[in-house]
């Protein structure tokens, strides 16, 4: 009996591994053949699996796919089929074509999101209608008026950062800009989302333990993609085995805990407390408005949005101002334009204007263009999936239900478009074909996934580098070269390198 179950048991064994080989060799045959796709031109090992993604982005580099993409289009023209069931394009003129759809519910691409492991978050929403609503929640915070009133709040954080940056030079310290900005830029967000700050700028470290945790999350992001399950393993895992396997997973689920922490404070002050404070509190209102129903107003979903949208504003908005800061700096004679007219402009330094004032000075709003032209933002493509019909581009059919996008960093850095695209050239916005350029100005997205907070980033790059450049108008680069400040990872945002002793950009005055 023993004899007979044990080739039974061997029997059925050789045919569930036949079967599996089947099931994959014949996978393989329709997605190579048989597949919406099968025609368009790329390498073949693309076609059959998203890990080939997942070579240049975690198992053989780090965060390296977004930038093969060049080389995949240099071979295969401006179209390439990059995994299973999705196309990259290559073409600026195509940019605002695809994404400004306005007849068409266009979904978010489940699979290239998922690394971001909160699909209840606004960003990340996959679904059109979905997505639609919890927007329609949070623009109001985000207009230009509402934004306007915010300022005082920016503009107290920025003073905030000029007074650490006094105690520094006046000690000949230097300032790690990287990370100060990037903690100002966490106090002002979560000031916004949460009604308190984490005073970031007040820490020893100007914020790089912060950064550090966070940094880890962005890493983790492409394993994230290929096993969307992954997160779910790490919070399962006791903290000692996590601390000793997987240290960068820890630094995120910490990260998890503390803005649950900040959204369950403020969703239990009292309103009367609430109405007491100068400025709205995103959260909060939100969660005691009708704008969303009910399930959509729970302690765990307004955390998630919390955590993501405090993620997404902070990481860009510290990434620009660090461009900003580096392209002015390392060239004098665009320095010494900048400090000329901001002083011209505003006699008393400790009296700065508001953005509305500071956006209509020709010279820093060339600055301000040509960050976000340099800067990028998201570096990673905006993949996207129309489900009800097929989107032409040239003579070619995407079909309906395979997904398509575009990294806006090959508008952006487009040679034909703007020629030295690593130099910060403000001149490209002051002559006769500023105005034509600002069309592919796409730093922000387009469409009805624009970013959100795009008036707040904005207001925080003029009154934040304003104020840094009037202030401090002998500030020199220390210890800062270009191989520091370039972008040489996506993590859907283009990150500099971050390492063991290294700072970033520093300065000195």
């Amino acid at each position: 009996m023993s004899a007979l179950a044990s080739s039974l048991s061997g029997s059925a064994a050789l045919l569930a591994l036949a079967g599996l080989v089947t099931y994959v060799f014949a996978g393989a045959v329709y997605r190579l053949y048989f597949h919406p796709l099968a025609k368009f031109p790329g390498p073949k090992i693309a076609a059959l699996t998203t890990w080939y993604e997942g070579w240049y982005d975690y198992l053989w580099l780090q965060g390296k796919f977004t930038f093969h993409l060049a080389d995949l289009h240099k071979k295969y023209g401006p179209i390439v089929r990059i995994g299973p069931n999705e196309v990259h394009i290559k073409d600026p003129e195509f940019f605002s074509q695809i994404y400004t759809m306005s007849s068409a519910k266009i979904d978010k691409y489940e699979y290239y999101y998922s690394m971001l492991g909160n699909p209840e978050a606004t960003f990340p929403t996959i679904a059109h209608e979905t997505h639609k609503s919890r927007r329609a929640a949070l623009a109001p915070f985000f207009s230009t008026a509402a934004v306007l009133r915010f300022q005082p709040v920016v503009q107290r954080v920025a003073d905030r950062l000029c007074s650490r940056m006094r105690t520094a030079l006046a000690a000949d310290e230097p300032i790690p800009l990287f990370f100060a900005f990037r903690g100002l830029t966490v106090d002002i967000v979560s000031e916004y989302l949460f009604g308190a700050s984490p005073d970031i700028l007040e820490r020893p470290d100007w914020g790089r333990s912060f950064y550090g945790a966070w940094r880890g999350l962005w890493e983790l992001s492409p394993l994230i993609r290929q096993i969307p399950g992954i997160l779910a393993v790490f919070r399962w895992t006791p903290r000692w085995l996590l601390k000793a396997t997987n240290p960068k997973a820890l630094e995120v689920l910490d990260m998890e805990t503390q803005t649950d922490a900040w959204t369950a404070r403020l969703l239990a002050t009292p309103e009367a407390e609430i109405k007491k404070r100068p400025q709205r509190t995103v959260l909060w209102e939100v969660a005691h408005s009708n704008a969303l129903p009910a399930e959509e107003r729970t302690f765990k979903r307004l955390a998630v949005d919390g955590n993501n949208i405090l993620a997404a504003g902070f990481e860009t908005t510290g990434n620009m101002l660090s461009h900003m800061m580096y392209g002015v700096l390392s060239q004098p004679a665009v320095h010494a334009r900048l400090c000329k007219e901001l002083e011209n402009a505003i006699p008393d330094p400790e009296s700065m204007p508001n953005s509305q004032v500071l956006e209509k000075l020709p010279y820093l709003n060339a600055v301000v263009k040509e960050t976000l032209r340099q800067g990028v933002g998201a570096f990673g493509r905006l993949s996207r999936v129309n489900r009800s019909s097929a989107v032409r581009y040239g003579d070619w059919l995407i079909p309906s239900g395979c997904a398509y996008g575009m990294s806006p960093l090959y508008v952006l850095w487009d040679e034909t478009l703007f020629p030295d695209p690593g130099k910060f050239d403000p001149e490209r916005w002051l002559g006769a074909d500023a105005k034509r350029l600002e069309h592919y100005l796409v730093s922000f997205g387009r469409g009805p996934r624009l970013c959100v907070g795009m008036n707040l980033a904005n207001a925080e790059l003029y009154v934040v580098g304003a104020a840094v450049v009037r202030r401090f108008p002998t500030l020199r680069l220390w210890e800062t070269g270009p191989e520091d400040v370039k972008a040489i990872y996506d993590y859907f945002g283009g990150m500099w390198r971050f390492e063991e002793g290294s700072d970033g950009l520093q300065v000195k005055g």
